[in-house]
């Protein structure tokens, strides 16, 4: 067998383009806000022919735990199609998303402790929300967790899972496309509000928006998505391991004028923890700088707002009919 020329190999290398744009932005996030929702669709069909074919009654067993749990999984999974594709159709190297592990030990703990922080210091704030969306006649989905079974499958599709996949597409293709075209500070807050929509219900907008804004400054401080994916799992697991061990809701205070208060707050020290983080601890850290391009915004993060607002309000819609 010949060996392959190194020539070659560094022509290879040569065509593929190591950064995003604000069109590869607004391209992938269309693609990852279709891609779940074919993929769970396919899981539906052929669960549903599966189940049927052995006996059982697909209906309930699609209901299931179990069943969810599995199309959470490959829901998300879909991301990392999302990812790979992508970059292999339009020659992009996959380290683009700054994948990098040597950031010091110190930035590990750090984001540990953030991902600690914004949890105990947004829920009070959410649980209002909730409390809002309730009196507006919202249907709210309560996890209920109620053996170690279900709270390891929990840890690994809801906590694990999305933790990488997602901080791999929004993080590090979404944010590092956008900034190719925004400052860093328009760059970030579009980048969570896309991260909010993906979710698409009005139960998952806020949380996601502000935990997106914190996980999009980690990004650019340490030049890396690995703290963010730590942040992003710390925040789930805490979640579900609270939810196991005290049940849902019991971080909940009732509402009252002091409750709101206490809520602003807890969500205003999350954002000075934040700042005081950046001030002090990350002071000789630069932050990573692109070139950015003039002219219009490209037509595809037109496209893809215009289908995300569109999925939301459908969904919004659904929930008062």
């Amino acid at each position: 067998m010949k060996n392959q020329n190194p020539q070659t190999k560094d022509a290879k290398v040569f065509d593929k383009r190591n950064f995003y744009t604000e069109d590869d932005s607004g391209k992938v996030f269309i693609i990852s806000l279709l891609a779940p929702v074919l993929v769970s669709l396919l899981v539906f069909l052929i669960g549903s022919a599966i189940i049927a074919a052995a006996g059982g009654d697909p209906q309930t067993e699609i209901n299931s735990v179990w069943f969810q749990a599995i199309n959470s999984f490959l829901t998300s999974i879909s991301f990392v199609g999302v990812y790979l594709i992508y970059n292999k159709v339009c020659k992009i190297d996959n380290r683009a998303v700054d994948f990098n592990f040597k950031i010091g030990w110190k930035n590990y703990v750090i984001a540990i402790a953030i991902g600690i922080v914004s949890l105990f210091g947004l829920q009070q704030l959410i649980s209002l929300f909730d409390e809002l969306w309730l009196t507006l006649g919202v249907e709210l989905q309560e996890l209920s967790i109620t053996n170690f079974g279900l709270f390891a499958l929990y840890t690994f599709t809801s906590a694990i899972t999305p933790a990488i996949v997602e901080e791999i597409v929004f993080r590090g293709m979404i944010l590092n496309g956008l900034r190719s075209k925004f400052n860093d500070y328009a760059s970030i807050a579009l980048s969570a509000l896309m991260f909010a929509l993906m979710h698409g219900s009005l139960q998952q907008l806020v949380y996601p928006f502000l935990l997106g804004l914190i996980l999009g400054w980690i990004k650019l401080r340490t030049g890396s998505i690995i703290p963010c994916m730590i942040v992003h799992f710390t925040n789930n697991f805490l979640t579900l391991l609270l939810t196991y061990l005290l049940g849902s809701g019991a971080l909940k205070l009732p509402v009252t004028w002091w409750s709101i208060i206490l809520a602003i707050v807890l969500a205003c020290l999350v954002f000075v923890i934040v700042y005081l983080l950046d001030r002090f601890v990350f002071k000789h850290q630069s932050k990573t700088t692109v070139e950015r391009k003039e002219g219009k915004m490209s037509l595809f993060l037109w496209v893809s707002f215009a289908l995300s607002g569109l999925i939301f309000l459908y969904n919004l819609v659904a929930l008062f009919v």
